[in-house]
């Protein structure tokens, strides 16, 4: 699908290269260009060179933007944490030239810099359990396996910590949670009442106006509730409750439709009335958790009205053998992000999701989307999405300066960096803080916070107010430790937000060593290969259904032979939701979920720009 609209960005005005780059299959997005500014000596040693100066940071590598890439780029924070330029050197504007030449340098010559990974969805308090154990089962609802599951949430300030933890060294610096302490990463969202946990360092001492995104679980039914219902949608317990609860957020994340029986695709409908019987709940503000049971006409409805996807294939294939139909979601202009979900079916960090995502657009979608959109699943489309596109999700004039710089030495490609992250290759992770010391009468810090990243690199950095403040009201303990990160030196600092705050169950710090005795029962904090246990990014149902092997009679593995497949290059099984056929809804032999026109048999249609509204017109056929 193309896109009408040239997205912002800061372009080198200079005489400078410029290369197209994976253009025309960008889910809503112009076409990408790579600007050439300067080549970048490689350091003596390590994978940066950081020249001290004032709390100004320039850092230099492959700079990710929406639009551009720029190699040799340039990105100039300021002390107060705020984007100033991103470009090319050259190009930077004169008045900039005094902070620029004072600042902290960082330059590095393969280090691919984005912005900071939102995580669009997570259990924080669920996060310190181990995967689930490997089995072949598969579920049609959740609520059939979530009756036994039996998985321990928790409380404890230290075992969500150490999950936050695991999240921000691979570059994640936002997440909506539904949970969540102070510092680490940013905690967007509010859940069941509870207030977000970031909501001063967000809102409140910044002077920016508070936007209220609200996680629901159980959007329809009570949490010890196991209703699944195909039929009337008064019949859930929580219907119409439903519409205050999305009427009275300005962002509103409800699990929706997983599963993929008829019970689950009743919750979609239940939400729209257009073409439907239930509420009218879907409008942007609405950002759908799951999605895995929308069909051709949810999936025009949900564009038409501008709704988002999370997206969150290992939870959703681990557990139904199956995931949301997101290819023909794209080509109706559905908004589409990525998160987690959870440690027990769910990927360990957002990497390991783009991996999983990555890895089953190869071999399932007949590549889908391209490496640099699903990028954007994890920093752009989730800002537009949670509606803070005006803060984070991407490095421009005037936004946070959230930042993620990788090793990009042994990638294909600058997207690949960040697709196929570990906490080894994260080699810096900054994030702008906004943290009163309001328990010890101190002053307000507003600036960049360097939380994780290789030792010579934050060792090399000047102290922030918090390394200064904090030994004049007796902190001994150091904000930031060495880490040894498979084989790599690095440092984290999980004291550094927290050093003023009381914590008696880790003896009021929050160090590395008392963060790892509290956590000897939880979840590994980082691993050196595959995660431990983790789940299936592979198809696969019970024995006559499909095990999501591709095979010469059989090219996407979705258990219906080539001959008869309406879609023999994309994954497309038959659910119990489909009456015993692929859906093909407008009869025209091609499948919905490989049909860029699934509702219109002619050879056009029009779809939607995710991120603009307007109407986009498409030519059919595989």
């Amino acid at each position: 699908m193309r896109n009408t609209r040239v997205l912002p960005a800061v372009i080198a005005s200079c005489a400078l290269c410029l290369v197209p780059v994976s253009a025309s299959s960008d889910q809503g997005t112009s076409q990408s260009r790579a600007v050439f500014c300067e080549s970048i000596p490689a350091p003596a040693a390590g994978a940066c060179t950081v020249t001290r100066g004032d709390g100004a940071l320039r850092l230099k590598g492959i700079v990710l933007t929406v639009d551009t890439l720029f190699t040799g780029g340039e990105v100039l924070v300021d002390p107060s944490g705020l984007i100033q330029y991103v470009g090319c050197s050259a190009a930077r504007p004169s008045s900039l030239l005094s902070m620029a030449a004072s600042a902290t340098k960082i330059d590095c010559a393969h280090g691919v810099i984005s912005p900071g990974l939102i995580n669009t969805h997570d259990h924080l308090s669920f996060d310190h359990n181990a995967p689930f154990p490997a089995t072949d089962v598969r579920y049609d609802h959740r609520n059939d396996w979530r009756p036994t599951s039996g998985v321990p949430e928790t409380g404890s300030q230290s075992r969500i910590t150490w999950s936050e933890l695991r999240q921000l060294i691979t570059g994640t610096t936002s997440i909506t949670g539904s949970s969540g302490v102070i510092g680490f990463v940013r905690n967007l969202d509010r859940h069941e009442g509870f207030p977000a946990y970031d909501d001063l360092l967000w809102n409140t001492l910044a002077g920016e106006q508070t936007r209220l995104i609200s996680s629901d679980t159980f959007p329809l039914e009570h949490g010890q509730d196991f209703t699944e219902n195909a039929g009337d949608c008064s019949l859930y317990p929580l219907y119409p409750d439903l519409a205050a609860s999305a009427s009275s957020s300005d962002v509103y994340l409800p699990h929706i439709a997983e599963g993929i029986n008829p019970a689950a695709a009743n919750e979609f409908d239940c939400l729209s009335s257009q073409d439907r019987h239930g509420l009218d709940i879907t409008n942007d503000r609405l950002v759908m958790i799951h999605g895995i049971a929308l069909d051709a006409h949810d999936g025009r409805t949900a564009a038409n009205d501008r709704a988002s996807l999370v997206w969150s294939p290992r939870s959703n294939l681990s557990l139904y053998g199956n995931t949301a139909p997101v290819r023909m979601l794209k080509n109706q202009g559905v908004l589409m992000t990525i998160g987690t979900d959870w440690t027990p079916s769910g990927s360990s960090t957002v990497p390991r999701e783009l991996r999983c995502a990555a890895d089953f657009n190869a071999t399932y979608l007949d590549q889908a989307f391209s490496d640099r959109e699903l990028w954007l699943m994890a920093t752009y489309n989730p800002a537009i999405a949670l509606k803070v596109d005006d803060r984070i999700g991407s490095l421009r004039q005037g936004l946070f300066g959230d930042i993620a710089v990788y090793d990009g030495s042994a990638s294909a490609s600058p997207y690949r960096a960040v697709l196929e992250a570990t906490a080894r290759t994260t080699l810096l992770v900054l994030r702008r803080s906004s943290l009163p010391f309001p328990f010890v009468n101190g002053p307000f810090y507003i600036g960049s916070i360097a939380e994780f990243g290789d030792a010579g690199i934050l060792r090399s950095l000047p102290p922030t107010l918090h390394d200064i403040v904090a030994p004049t009201y007796g902190v001994t303990a150091p904000l930031c430790e060495p880490i040894n990160v498979c084989g790599s030196s690095k440092r984290i600092c999980p004291l550094r937000e927290t050093w003023w705050l009381p914590i008696p169950e880790l003896g009021n710090a929050l160090t590395l060593s008392s963060l790892q005795a509290a956590n000897g029962g939880s979840y590994e904090l980082f691993s050196c290969g595959t995660p431990t246990g983790e789940p299936t990014c592979t198809p696969a149902r019970r024995p006559g259904e499909y095990g999501g092997a591709r095979t010469k009679t059989d090219f996407d593995g979705d258990g219906v032979l080539d001959a008869q497949d309406n879609c023999r290059k994309v994954f497309n099984p038959v659910r119990p939701m489909d009456g015993g056929v692929q859906p093909d809804t407008d009869g025209d032999g091609r499948g919905d979920a490989c049909d860029k026109c699934p509702l219109d048999p002619g050879p056009f249609c029009t779809g939607i720009d995710p991120y603009t509204g307007g109407v986009v017109d498409i030519t059919d056929g595989d």
